[in-house]
């Protein structure tokens, strides 16, 4: 057996953060290590048991393992091997590592990759209509770091988009989205058009029942049959084991709760918490569409929810055992009204945690309070979790 030093390179790809880690890093490798494929590399190497389990060299390769490449690389027992040769090989890995992620146009090429991964291989998911943000990328690291496998997908779905919403002018930038993808270790990107998802004899659709009478079902008539047929068929075609969304969509969080345990998927729903902007602002691909007078007025909308948040925790604080929704209600419209640039107020929702239905006094068990409203033409949401 032969011992040789980990290539810092290599630590830092993995996600190892000093080069100290990385030059103090150690593998033993078997002699025929180099003549197998890198699928084969995981059983072949032994760690210390303090680097064993960390997810950094985990990630690496399982990154390794997923390239399948038909290259062998030269044996440490040949002669001519030296540290130039490791190098040079170690070279080639983390370029083909940097061809990630794979772009899947089709369902096809998406299952066949799903078909060659084991079972007992954590795959984390993010769905995504595009035009990535931090928010986005945040639900990225985490399945990063949860998970052997990482599938993002970007695909603006036609069909949770009303009459006159924004569906031609939502902002498409695949090839920007793919590297943000890139730096973070996402492994594989499935991006179909309407045409792969939606074929011409498509009739099929999952319509979750009331929730087209919440507040945002009112507001957005058939947005969530369109959330749950797209998310159905995602969770169909990649079948992760966890799933990655953000909080800022609180309805949706939801729906997709809802259809996962009502269909039962085999696929754990994870809700994140919301991102938001230095100044609060909860981050949204339309927060593009602002002009810089509407993104400098644009804070109003978090500052309303916690001054919900405020109420909420005051009356508590007095020792009281409820408090009416009217009151959460009437303290987030007014601090929105106070703003002239917001030309509209949607709603203002007071729901149960479970199923999003209207509350009129809220106790111990939580709420959420959640909004819509118009700076300017620019329809923004938020929402705030109370308990």
């Amino acid at each position: 057996m032969t011992k040789i030093s980990f290539p810092a390179m290599l630590c830092q790809l993995a996600g190892c953060h000093s080069a100290h880690h990385a030059s103090s890093t150690h593998l033993t490798l078997t002699k025929n290590f180099f003549h197998m494929e890198l699928t084969m590399i995981v059983p072949r190497v032994v760690l210390a048991p303090s680097l064993r389990n960390s997810a950094p060299i985990k990630r690496l390769f399982t990154i390794a393992a997923i390239q399948r490449s038909s290259s062998s690389l030269t044996s440490p027992h040949q002669p001519g091997f030296g540290l130039q040769n490791y190098r040079s090989n170690s070279a080639s890995l983390l370029s083909t590592m940097s061809s990630k992620p794979i772009i899947h146009p089709t369902v096809e090429s998406i299952r066949s990759v799903r078909k060659s991964i084991h079972p007992s291989t954590t795959i984390g998911f993010v769905p995504t209509m595009g035009a990535l943000h931090e928010g986005h990328l945040s639900l990225a690291r985490e399945a990063r770091l949860k998970n052997d496998i990482v599938i993002a997908s970007i695909f603006v779905n036609p069909t949770q988009f009303g009459e006159g919403e924004d569906l031609d002018k939502y902002p498409r930038q695949l090839e920007e989205d793919v590297a943000k993808l890139r730096e973070i270790g996402v492994d594989h990107v499935f991006a179909p058009n309407a045409d792969v998802m939606y074929g011409k004899n498509h009739v099929t659709f999952v319509e979750p029942m009331g929730f087209d009478e919440t507040k945002e079902g009112i507001s957005r008539p058939g947005h969530f049959r369109g959330v749950a047929t797209v998310v159905t068929k995602l969770f169909n075609i990649v079948q992760p084991t966890n799933a990655y969304f953000g909080q800022k969509d609180a309805v949706q969080c939801i729906v997709i709760r809802r259809i996962a345990q009502d269909l039962d998927m085999d696929v754990n729903v994870q809700i994140m918490d919301t991102v938001r902007e230095q100044d609060g602002l909860a981050m949204s691909s339309r927060n593009a569409y602002l002009t810089d007078e509407e993104r400098e007025r644009a804070p109003i909308v978090y500052q309303s929810l916690r001054a919900a948040r405020e109420l909420f925790d005051s009356r508590f604080a007095r020792g009281e055992e409820e408090v009416n929704a009217d009151d959460l209600r009437e303290v987030v419209t007014n601090v929105l009204e106070s703003e002239p640039m917001i030309s509209t107020v949607e709603y203002v929702a007071i729901d149960d945690l479970e199923n999003m239905r209207p509350m009129e006094k809220v106790g111990e068990c939580g709420c959420v309070v959640s909004l819509a409203c118009k700076l300017g033409s620019v329809r923004l949401i938020d929402n705030v979790v109370l308990r």
